[in-house]
């Protein structure tokens, strides 16, 4: 039996860059909402994250 997802959990599965996803600056491609743990180099906390570098910026 398959376990039922939340709406919540359903909106989240879906592309990222046709639900209001952001646009990296330096690169032009889609970035990612992700929860950092705090680092020694970093703070923690959301960012948008861009896949390609290593750019990040807070939410």
């Amino acid at each position: 039996m398959a376990e039922k997802i939340s709406k919540t959990a359903r909106s989240s599965l879906g592309d990222k860059e046709t639900h209001g996803g952001k646009q990296c600056p330096r690169c032009n491609t889609s970035m990612v909402a992700t929860r950092v743990i705090k680092t020694a180099e970093r703070p923690g906390g959301m960012y948008w994250i861009c896949s390609k570098d290593d750019y990040r910026e807070k939410i």
